[in-house]
């Protein structure tokens, strides 16, 4: 498991920085944002799933347990993962995710080659919540390096040329993100038993 859902280099590219300047601060908001987003979601992405992956190889198959084969997952109606699914191993890059299905073998294909051989992953977000997370993680820095104290309180968030501000009915109360960026985390995840 890994704390941080999301890189530095993944949240500068999706909102639009270049610069080293904010490296730091990112950098220190990235895993207090990770933290939010697993209490949003109801979620810690703490779950390893059984998977066969080998070094320098874009391949992972979910079909195995130990050494024991088992009939592929692409038998059932549905994938067991859906393609944009990020995957966490210290064997693979940060920042992998599932990028292609193969029907024939139920074999996915990584977006990365693997370091080293392995025989689990853990699960994180999708790819699609990128865009969400990285705002969140601008914003939170944003709301921290202001230096005028009654300034903090003024809910607004410029990404390169293009600036908004949120009234407080945007603020959502119990997690301090405006709800726009709340909303595209999707929905919690519902716990049973």
């Amino acid at each position: 498991m890994i704390l941080n859902l999301i890189t530095l280099s993944t949240v500068k590219l999706q909102i639009g920085v270049s610069s080293t300047e904010y490296d730091a601060g990112l950098t220190a908001i990235i895993p207090i944002v990770s933290n939010d987003v697993r209490r949003i979601l109801n979620y810690n992405y703490d779950k390893s799933v059984v998977s066969l992956f080998e070094s320098g190889q874009t391949t992972i198959d979910f079909g195995v347990s130990g050494n024991a084969y088992y009939e592929p997952f692409y038998h059932t109606m549905s994938l067991p993962f859906p393609l944009g699914q990020v995957v966490y191993h210290p064997n693979i890059p940060e920042d992998t995710y599932l990028s292609a299905y193969n029907n024939d073998n139920g074999v996915y294909t990584l977006s990365q080659a693997a370091t080293g051989n392995g025989d689990y992953v853990f699960p994180s977000v999708q790819i699609s919540q990128w865009p969400a997370i990285a705002k969140m993680c601008w914003y939170k820095l944003s709301a921290q390096t202001t230096t005028d104290a009654e300034k903090r309180n003024v809910q607004s968030i410029s990404y390169g040329p293009v600036s908004k501000t949120f009234a407080d009915s945007e603020i959502n109360q119990r997690w301090n993100y405006p709800q726009t960026l709340i909303n595209e985390l999707g929905t919690p995840y519902a716990h049973t038993g």
